[in-house]
């Protein structure tokens, strides 16, 4: 059983001052939360709000963030952490922090981008990697980025910037007759009244066993989502590189389920009575005989190609081949999948031919 130590902060606010940076593992899913849980959030942080101008205890258990000592760290410098789970939480409130700040900057004055960007999004006087408080997954960083550091490009059309633009848009409110916000106390609820449970990891423990342990809160994780973690916590000096060229490529070209499909379609190749329902336990019997990472960079490398294939499979109009085109057609018009696994073998074997 993995030793845990709690109680590191259990406040926004103590989670992001000092000199600190929270980093979203290569292998966390990109940023997912989307319009209704923003909604839920800002919803339980008004009423929070106006609770904490009668009670200024009042708080909002908002759940836990764990969190893992970075390989990367040293004597001295920026304390880095790895976001084991907690990542959507962190992330979203770093995005409504900046939506604040960037509220309270144009209608009350620049003192708040100073302090909000200083105390709670970055670090002011550290090297350009060690800058931001959070550092996202690379798919999202620079979207995350971009809201932070106030560009062109903030409020992109990706889930980043969909949340900066809805908090915006709900500040932007705030002071209307119909739905009045006292946006001082509302950034006092998020930083002070959002009570947050951190656990960080010892040295030693088997992270990725926790976060498979983990999987049973906040956004269910598919089968393909754990087996992306999986392989991205085995690799090291290649998961950078791994995950620009290889997997990030592949998560583009097929949706969450989609990928889940792929892996299980590349056990069936093998095992005819593979079960869809297995593919992570599966997929991870296989891998684990894979001892050195260039076989791990190898299976990432093929699961692209496969995926390709399967791209091909799903969207018949992606097939440069007028005759196979058609048939692929009239497959996916009859609503069948039991011919998948045939369909790729066929359409893999004939790229070798």
């Amino acid at each position: 059983m993995c030793q845990t130590d709690e109680g590191d902060g259990d406040t926004l606010k103590e989670l992001l001052e000092g000199t600190k940076q929270y980093q979203v593992p290569l292998y966390q899913r990109t940023y997912s939360w989307e319009k209704d849980q923003h909604e839920r959030l800002w919803s339980d942080l008004v009423l929070l709000a106006e609770d904490r101008q009668v009670n200024r205890e009042a708080t909002h258990f908002l759940g836990s963030v764990v969190l893992a000592p970075s390989p990367s760290n040293g004597p001295t410098g920026v304390h880095r952490y790895l976001v084991v789970d907690g990542q959507q939480r962190l992330t979203t409130l770093s995005i409504l922090l900046a939506a604040v700040r960037d509220h309270r900057a144009a209608t009350e004055g620049a003192q708040h981008r100073d302090r909000i960007n200083e105390q709670y999004l970055e670090n002011k006087w550290e090297s350009e990697d060690a800058r931001l408080k959070l550092s996202p997954t690379q798919a999202d960083r620079d979207s995350y980025r971009a809201c932070i550091r106030q560009t062109t490009a903030a409020g992109s059309a990706d889930g980043i910037g969909e949340a900066y633009r809805y908090f915006m848009g709900r500040l932007s409110a705030a002071s209307s007759e119909d739905m009045p916000v006292d946006v001082q106390a509302l950034e006092e609820a998020v930083l002070l009244g959002l009570a947050l449970v951190s656990v960080t990891a010892q040295k030693g423990d088997n992270v990725h066993r926790i976060f498979e342990s983990l999987n049973n809160t906040g956004l269910q994780l598919t089968q393909g989502d754990l087996l992306r973690n999986y392989l991205f916590m085995r690799l090291e000096g290649n998961a950078e590189e791994a995950y620009t060229d290889l997997w990030l490529p592949l998560q583009k070209l097929l949706a969450p389920k989609q990928l889940e499909l792929l892996f299980w379609l590349d056990l069936v190749q093998e095992n005819p009575k593979a079960r869809q329902s297995n593919v992570y336990s599966d997929q991870v019997k296989r891998l684990e005989r894979l001892q050195d990472e260039r076989a791990l960079v190898d299976e990432i490398t093929r699961f692209l190609h496969l995926g390709r294939l399967l791209a091909v499979i799903l969207n018949p109009e992606r097939e440069h081949d007028q005759d196979v085109r058609t048939r692929l057609t009239r497959l996916k018009a009859w609503g069948t999948t039991t011919v998948y696994p045939l369909l790729l073998h066929l359409m893999d074997r004939r790229g070798t031919r």
